[in-house]
Formats: C-alpha cells, sequence, structure tokens
C-alpha cells in the first residue's frame, strides 16, 4: 500500500474558536427547549414548560428554566448549556455561573450539559460546599456528538430526547415527593469523572495521533511497530489510531490513579502528586509526572509506572491536553483515598474501563463463562501453580484467585499470588493484568502480581523445565523491599488462556521489518532444549498452535493444558501435526464447541475449548476417552451469573464443576436438547489417522465428531466395507484461496 493511501480521513471535531459552533449554540438551546417542552406534553409530566427568562436581578440570563408548574412562576431548575466542546464538569464556564443564576433566583435545582452530558445539581449543597457526589442529584449520558450541526440527525437526536425523558420524569417524581433524591455512591461517581476523563483526552489524543501520522514518518513507522508488538495488523484506518488514542488515556489515567492510591498506603515514602498552575507546556508537566513515577518505582509496580512509546503521546504541547491532565490531578486530589476502603477503590478499577469499550481496547477480556469452566478441568488444588502465557487483561488469573478462595478461604491474597504467573508480550495488557490481580486485597504489602511484559517465545525450558536458574530468574519487586530477583516455577501445575489466533505468515504482512526474527522465534518454539523438532507446524496455522508446542515444555507431567482457540485446526491440513502432538504428548480431556454463540468477538472466527492432561506413559492415553462436546444453548444456561455475594459465587462454581462431570460422565455417544457428546478413545484416533502405506500420522477431520448428525456415523459403519477413501482413487490438490 502506498503511503498516500495510508493516511486516514480527518476526525471532525468542533473547535472552541469555531464561529459557526457560536453561531448555532443559540438554536441548539431552542431545539432542546422544544424537545423538553414535548415531553412534558405528552407524557402529562406536571412541571411548567422550559423557558428562556428574561434578564434578573443579576441581570444574568439563564439558558433555560424550569418553572415548578404551569402557573406557577418560581423557578424550580435553571439549564445551563454550552457546546459539546467544554467540559460539562467546566466550574468557570457552566457550573458557577448557573449555581450562581439558581441561588438568585431561589432555585431548588440547576442542571449543566453540553450535548453530551447532562449532570443535576442540589442548589443548596452546592452552596454548602458538600462533597461533589453529594451536590449531584443525578447524571444523564445524552450522546457522543461532537458537532452541533448534526444535533438532530437520529444518531443524537433520539437518545438526548430520551435521556431528557428520564430527567424530567425524576425531576418531577423527587420535586414532588414521590421519590427520594437519588445518592451517587463514591466509586460510581468517581468512575463516572475518571470516564469523561478519558473520553476528552481521548479526543485530543486522536487529533493529535492523526496528525502525527500525516505529518512525520518516522512517527508512523513507531505506530506500526506498536500494533505489532499488540499482536495487531496495522492498515491505517481510523479506529486503529481511536485505539492508541484511548489506551494512552487510559494508561495514564491508571498511572495517576494509582499513584493517589500508592501515596495514601505509604505517606511517608511518597509525595502527595500536585502540579503548579502555571505549568503549561506538555513536556515539562510529563519531566513532573514522571519524577513523582520514578519514586514510585522505588516502591513497586513496574508494569504500571514504566514508559514506553505511547506514554510520550500523553504530553502533547497542546496547552488543552495539559489544562485536562491538570484538571484532572485535581479531581482525584479531592479524596482522601485512605480513608475510601480498598473494596471501593478495588470498584473503582474494576468499573473504570466499559463493558462496551473492552473488545476496542485489544480484546483482552475473555468471556468469564469460558474461562469458568476451562479453570474447572485445570485448576484442581488449591496449590496448584498456574500459568497464562498470553494474559492480555488478567481474566483467566483473576478468575483463578477467585477459585482458589472459594477451594480454601483461610489462603492470605501473598500465597495465591505466589501460584499465579502471566505473561503478556504488550505493555496495556500486563498492566491491566497487573492492577486486575492487585486489586483483590489492596490492604497488603507484598501486593506485587507475577506479570511480566514478555514474548513467551523468549522463555527457555530444558528437560527439567526451567533450567538452568538463568532462564528462570526475572526482576521484581514488592512493596517496602528493595528490588529482588525472582524465580520462575521449575514447572507449572496449569497453563491456561486464549492465545493470539494470528496466522504465522501474516507477521509479514503486519511488520515485514520483524517477520525475520519472529518468524525465527515462534519456528524455535518448535523445538526442544537439544534442537530437536517436536512437531512439525506449517506457517498457515494460527500462532496459538506454537504456544501449544511451547508450552508443553514448561508444564508437569500430569499437568493441565486449557486454551480457547479458533476450531479450524480440527479440519484443515495443518491440524494434522497438531493432532499428532496432542495423541503423542496428551490425553486429550475434551474439545468443546458452541452450536449458538460465539466465544470471541471477531465475527470471522469460530471457537473451540481445548483441554488436555500431559501424559507420558502411552498406555493411559491410548485408553482415554476424548469428549467432543457440542452445546446447543449458551453457556449462561449452565452456568448462574457471577455475582457479589458468597452465596453466588459457590452456586456459580458448583454449577460449573457439575457441568464439567456431566461431561466426563459419559463414555457413551448422548444427546439431548441442551448439548451432545461423542466420546472417542484416543486408540482409535490414532488409527483412524494414521497412513499404513506411509507409515505416518496424516490426519484426520475431527470436526465430525462435534457437528456430524448420529446418521453419518450410521451409514459409516453400515457401509463401512463399501466406502474408499476419495485419495484412492483420484489426486487431491489443494485449491486456491479466495
Amino acid at each position: 500500500m502506498k503511503k498516500t493511501e495510508e493516511k486516514t480521513k480527518k476526525i471532525s471535531i468542533t473547535s472552541p474558536f469555531s464561529t459557526k459552533a457560536r453561531k448555532t449554540e443559540r438554536t441548539a438551546v431552542a431545539v432542546l427547549m422544544h424537545w423538553m417542552r414535548n415531553i412534558i406534553k405528552d407524557k402529562g409530566i406536571e412541571l411548567g414548560m422550559p423557558d428562556v427568562e428574561t434578564i434578573g436581578d443579576d441581570r444574568k440570563m439563564p439558558d433555560a428554566v424550569i418553572y415548578e408548574s404551569r402557573k406557577s412562576q418560581n423557578i424550580l431548575c435553571v439549564i445551563e448549556v454550552k457546546p459539546p466542546y467544554y467540559d460539562v464538569f467546566n466550574e468557570k464556564e457552566l457550573k458557577e455561573p448557573a449555581r450562581k443564576k439558581a441561588t438568585t433566583r431561589k432555585a431548588k435545582y440547576f442542571a449543566v450539559t453540553n450535548f453530551k452530558r447532562l449532570i443535576w445539581y442540589n442548589t443548596e449543597k452546592v452552596n454548602s460546599i458538600k462533597p461533589e457526589e453529594e451536590q449531584i442529584v443525578e447524571k444523564y449520558l445524552l450522546s457522543e456528538i461532537e458537532n452541533l450541526d448534526n444535533l438532530e440527525h437520529t444518531k443524537y437526536s433520539e437518545s438526548i430526547k430520551r435521556e431528557l425523558e428520564s430527567f424530567l420524569l425524576k425531576l418531577y417524581n423527587v420535586y414532588s415527593g414521590k421519590e427520594s433524591e437519588p445518592k451517587l455512591a463514591v466509586d460510581e461517581f468517581l468512575v463516572f469523572r475518571l470516564q469523561e476523563k478519558i473520553n476528552r483526552l481521548s479526543v485530543y489524543y486522536n487529533r493529535i495521533i492523526e496528525d502525527y501520522c500525516g505529518k512525520d514518518p518516522s512517527f508512523y513507522s513507531k505506530i506500526k511497530r506498536w500494533f505489532l508488538e499488540q499482536n495487531w495488523s496495522f492498515t491505517g484506518q481510523i479506529e486503529e489510531l481511536e485505539k492508541v488514542a484511548r489506551q494512552t488515556a487510559y494508561l495514564l489515567v491508571n498511572k495517576i490513579l494509582f499513584y493517589n492510591l500508592l501515596y495514601a498506603k505509604r505517606p511517608q515514602e511518597l509525595d502527595i502528586l500536585k502540579i503548579d498552575d502555571g505549568i503549561t507546556r506538555g513536556s515539562l508537566l510529563q519531566k513532573i509526572l514522571q519524577a513523582y513515577f520514578e519514586d514510585a518505582l522505588n516502591i513497586d509496580y513496574e508494569t504500571i509506572f514504566t514508559t514506553d512509546f505511547i506514554d510520550n503521546i500523553a504530553f502533547p504541547k497542546e496547552k488543552e491536553v495539559v489544562e485536562e491532565i491538570k484538571d484532572l490531578i485535581k479531581i482525584l486530589n479531592r479524596y482522601d483515598f485512605s480513608t475510601l476502603g480498598y473494596d471501593v477503590i478495588g470498584k473503582i478499577f474494576e468499573k473504570l474501563i466499559p463493558f462496551k469499550e473492552r473488545h476496542n481496547l485489544g480484546q483482552y477480556f475473555t468471556n468469564s463463562n469460558v474461562v469458568d469452566l476451562i479453570l474447572s478441568f485445570c485448576l484442581n488444588h488449591e496449590d496448584d501453580i498456574l500459568f497464562d502465557p498470553s494474559c492480555g487483561a488478567g481474566t483467566f488469573l483473576v478468575r483463578a484467585y477467585q477459585h482458589k478462595k472459594l477451594l480454601n478461604q483461610r489462603l492470605s491474597h501473598e500465597e495465591i499470588l505466589e501460584t499465579l504467573w502471566g505473561t503478556d508480550i504488550a505493555k496495556f495488557p500486563a498492566h491491566l493484568a497487573t492492577i486486575n490481580l492487585a486489586i483483590n486485597d489492596l490492604g497488603v504489602d507484598k501486593n506485587y502480581p507475577n506479570i511480566l511484559q514478555e514474548d513467551f517465545f523468549t522463555l527457555l525450558a530444558g528437560r527439567e523445565g526451567f533450567e538452568p536458574e538463568k532462564w528462570r530468574k526475572a526482576r521484581a519487586k514488592t512493596l517496602g523491599v528493595d528490588v529482588r530477583e525472582i524465580y520462575y516455577p521449575r514447572w507449572f501445575d496449569a497453563i491456561v488462556g486464549n492465545p493470539p489466533y494470528t496466522r504465522q505468515e501474516e507477521i509479514s504482512k503486519i511488520s515485514p521489518d520483524d517477520a525475520e526474527y519472529k518468524n525465527k522465534l515462534i519456528e524455535k518454539a518448535l523445538l526442544d532444549v537439544n534442537g530437536e523438532r517436536l512437531a512439525s507446524i506449517g506457517k498457515r496455522a494460527g500462532i496459538y498452535t506454537y504456544f501449544f508446542v511451547h508450552g508443553t515444555k514448561f508444564l508437569k507431567d500430569k499437568g493441565f493444558f486449557g486454551f480457547i482457540v479458533s476450531n479450524s485446526w480440527l479440519d484443515v491440513e495443518y491440524g494434522k501435526e497438531l493432532q499428532k502432538f496432542f495423541l503423542e504428548n496428551y490425553k486429550i480431556i475434551a474439545i468443546i464447541e458452541s452450536k449458538i454463540e460465539r466465544w470471541f468477538e471477531e465475527a470471522d472466527i469460530n471457537t473451540c475449548i481445548v483441554v488436555l492432561q500431559k501424559c507420558r506413559d502411552e498406555v493411559e492415553r491410548n485408553e482415554n476417552y476424548v469428549r467432543f462436546v457440542y452445546l446447543k444453548k449458551p453457556l449462561e444456561d449452565f452456568i448462574p451469573p457471577a455475582g457479589d455475594t458468597w452465596e453466588m459465587q459457590v452456586k456459580r462454581f458448583q454449577a460449573v464443576k457439575e457441568f464439567k462431570k456431566t461431561i466426563l460422565a459419559h463414555i457413551n455417544f448422548y444427546e439431548n436438547e441442551d448439548f451432545r457428546i461423542f466420546p472417542k478413545k484416543q486408540k482409535e484416533l490414532w488409527e483412524e489417522g494414521y497412513n499404513i502405506d506411509e507409515k505416518m500420522y496424516a490426519g484426520e477431520k475431527w470436526g465430525k465428531y462435534i457437528r456430524a448428525p448420529e446418521i453419518f456415523f450410521k451409514i459409516l459403519k453400515k457401509g463401512k466395507d463399501k466406502f474408499i477413501p476419495l485419495k484412492s482413487i483420484a489426486e487431491i490438490r489443494r485449491g486456491f484461496t479466495t
């Protein structure tokens, strides 16, 4: 692709200095009032009609007022409006003018909006300088509009009308005494504030990144390389640049938030994070913040506070971005994290990334039902040492933590962390995984999860696992303890995860510069410590197949392997080598596929769960029954939802275990309206795929045991002596890929 073709279209972001935006602001307020009037009339809400009040005693005219009733002249709520580029929490331009106007007019409430959000305040509580979350009655997410010229487009107008209706109904019900004023929980409100700040920073970063890509070829190359490090392809599309922008914002917010937590815990070792109001340059702000973070690094959490390429994007020369970051720091300085409680802080981190955005940030979050099902097979004792070689945001490790806690409530946070290990090639997921594990108990000192930002294929193993010692060594720090060297366990009891689905041959398309190095590294994964080949897998195979082979070197005998991967290996040419590798090294416990739900969000990827148990005994492997499972209902029909209460957690844990037992109970074909189980002896699978003439395992299509109807096997059985393989009468060649 030519460089000119890689440039993306410009993002349409209204400038605060745009003449057009200023001209349309009053018109937009009129549209807003028109919608509110129609809602009050159509829904029969007994409020006065919204209007533009004439200038009052303060000679200040509110954008809109709502009267207590149709006949009353008493103002119930003052509304102040600004265009979308304003921060809805802007004190100077929105909140303070609205407060003054509401106070002068003795209005019980006031609201501020930028057409994206609406914040409803209690005037008395604001005047009493109550904590911000107590001042706010409710908040409403109106839209994601950026340009007021688009206000009446259905994409924005429908959601705005819907939220305005909720606001007006709640306003009336609270005023009339039918409902009490809602109370915002501290964690809910702080998450909302932080998400708003992330949204605003992302808009700025997105514009800056696009501008840099168009002007600086070296920056464009760095972006491409960064995408490779995340195991993503890069085509220069606007959605890809948005992903970089949002990761940049999340990383910065997480760092500042986590620093505040550490300060609350160790005030004698850290300084309170403050930025002088006179700072206006991004480069200077970066140096000041990094100095704070360096102090934190002397205590803990390298995967959180270390910097990489995209961290530099967070501090551009644009003054607006500097002001946003300074405001973020001021917001967090209002809270005393030492009194909030670690459970509340944990919830803030959990909720910071909305569920709908997780996919956009890189698919780091695996379906928890899939995770718990895999863990039910692979995690069998509280002492089991578990490893996720592509841990993403740590979903497998976090759920394993919960499983261990359910197995033994007396286990300490530190004891559980010692048994959970994860690596990820990219910084952001490793960063998230560290936080997601740490927040399980923020009250302990030695709270450093074993998460390393590392390429799994650079880890080396010998015949005795991680040997010699230099292969096992890694640096880590714990709270209050100097730098120490930690060692990977020699063996793992279980390896679980959701590895990348990229094909090895696609690496050259993603980044030609790195292709040779990456290919050599991955090919090396197929060799043992003496250079002997463990498996022969073609480049058309997904990288997950190499994870299986390389992971085997670190798994103890009788240990379990549980992955969710593409199901293509069951029936394609390169899958035969993976089949052979499984049959020669493992008891294949179960292969599970769903008929009706996708466990991976990409529409073109069908997945299956693979559960293996390492076994050196050939006789034992041959006698093992492989359960091919086809689910006809979603997993949520078999597994109750996860909940916060102990009872719900136990109920879910037991249900998953029972479902596992049901799968393993069958040694004969079984089918009902919920699922189908086709047990097949491993010896029979080997014999079916073995080519006697060539004296080698040639592979077989295993997908039939999951998807083919029962009649298919009955016909094959009855016509056993009448059917012959097509390859015995014709030459079979691979066709063209389209």
